[in-house]
Order: C-alpha cells, then sequence, then structure tokens
C-alpha cells in the first residue's frame, strides 16, 4: 500500500502529464481539426475536472500551470487564462470539497459556469476593451464554438481525471 504522499505524487504528476499532452496537441498543427471555425481548450478541460476532485491549493496550481499553457498557446502573453483559470479553478476546488460534492451532474454545471465565464473574459480582455472591429464576427464565427467544443471536450476529461482520483487517493480505501 503506498503513502498518501507517494499516491498524491503520481496523482500530481498524472495531471501534469495530461497537461503537457494536451499542449502537445492543442499547439501541433493538423493533429486536430476545427470544427465550426475553432478547437476546444483542452487545457481548461484538464484543470477543471482535476479542480473538481483535489482541494483549493492544487486545483488551484494545476489551474495555474493550464492557464500559463493556455496563454502561451492562444494569446502568447502570461495573462487571461493563467490568472482566470487560477481563480476559477481555485473557487471549484472549494466549492466541490466543501458546498455541492462534484458529482458528474453537478460538475457539468461547474463546467458550463466555469468554460462560460473564462472566454467571456478572453473576449472582454482581448476583444472588447480594445476595440477590435470585428470582435462580433469573431465571437460568433469562433469563440461560441470553442466554449461549446470545451465543455463537450471536458465530459470525457471528468471520466478520466475521476478515475486517476479513484486509484490514486488513500481518502479512498
Amino acid at each position: 500500500m503506498m503513502s498518501d504522499k507517494a499516491t498524491s505524487f503520481f496523482r500530481y504528476l498524472a495531471y501534469v502529464i495530461e497537461l503537457i499532452l494536451m499542449f502537445v496537441l492543442s499547439t501541433t498543427p493538423g493533429l486536430m481539426p476545427e470544427i465550426f471555425g475553432a478547437k476546444p481548450v483542452l487545457l481548461i478541460c484538464v484543470a477543471l475536472t482535476a479542480a473538481v476532485f483535489e482541494r483549493e491549493i492544487p486545483a488551484m496550481i494545476i489551474g495555474m500551470l493550464s492557464g500559463i499553457l493556455a496563454d502561451i498557446a492562444y494569446s502568447n502573453s502570461i495573462g487571461v487564462f493563467t490568472i482566470s483559470l487560477t481563480v476559477i479553478c481555485f473557487i471549484v476546488g472549494y466549492a466541490a470539497n466543501n458546498l455541492i460534492v462534484a458529482k458528474f451532474l453537478n460538475y457539468l454545471l461547474y463546467a458550463a459556469v466555469a468554460v462560460g465565464i473564462l472566454f467571456m473574459l478572453y473576449f472582454l480582455v482581448w476583444f472588447v476593451i480594445p476595440g477590435v472591429k470585428d470582435m462580433w464576427s469573431y465571437f460568433t464565427a469562433h469563440l461560441i464554438s470553442r466554449m461549446v467544443q470545451t465543455f463537450l471536450f471536458s465530459i470525457p476529461f471528468y471520466f478520466i481525471n475521476h478515475f486517476i482520483y479513484s486509484r490514486l487517493n488513500t481518502e479512498m480505501g
């Protein structure tokens, strides 16, 4: 039987490997097809699903790592996703552990709200505040599709990370 520290280490290592794989998958041209003009942000899927199973601080750290990689992949600067995913993953980690347990249906609610907030903040910072001329055409042609796809792709990640958490958690048995 593994100790608490060993299981935690391997669980966090699994999340980091997931993040690296999703970063490579997201940034390598031609690996993922664009559907309706956009690709899902798989890094958000990993962060949100890990956040519902972990406590606040590990959830926040996973969110921050995911946010840094998402900012590098999608905006070439550290900022919007880093800050927003760090805060959102902390809140989701807290809420899922202390308020509304993150069973699958509850997770869908967490994911829908979090994905909506993340992409609306991204749109606000990169398009609305600078006053980009064709912002609404970008919103309808790319951002709505990216939000829906990210939400839908987070569903299989919920089950993957639930498996990781249940196998590498000494509290569960």
